[in-house]
């Protein structure tokens, strides 16, 4: 497969209906092959996906995710947060993908957040 089918089958994982892996798997693709201002470029379209955490659509996703009612990976039902699979920063589309969303507890967010600068943040709190 040459560099500019795959590029353009990657952007179209992205934009179709695809499961959230696969997806990830194509944002990896894009972001090896393509410069990291043409990424962020092309993945970021405001007329398409929130910016804001305060965007009631945003609002409406994390209600939908917490509603699950327990933490995906241990089993609590304390302090549960809405996690985003694929990062807010590195997936604009996802924000508000359902598919993009797991319920965690507070302590099982943190610890998916281990490796990011917002750990030590999360960890505090």
């Amino acid at each position: 497969m040459n560099k500019s089918k795959l590029i353009v089958d990657s952007v179209a994982i992205l934009i179709g209906d695809y499961s959230i892996y696969r997806k990830q798997a194509a944002l990896l693709i894009l972001k090896a092959m393509l410069p990291s201002d043409f990424v962020k470029i092309l993945l970021s379209d405001e007329n398409l996906y929130p910016f804001d955490r305060n965007d009631t659509r945003v609002k409406e996703w994390t209600n939908k995710i917490i509603s699950k009612g327990k933490c995906e990976l241990c089993g609590s039902t304390n302090r549960l947060e809405a996690h985003h699979i694929i990062k807010w920063a590195d997936y604009p589309q996802g924000r508000i993908d359902i598919k993009n969303g797991m319920c965690l507890c507070h302590d099982c967010h943190t610890e998916q957040h281990k490796n990011d600068t917002s750990y030590h943040m999360m960890k505090a709190k």
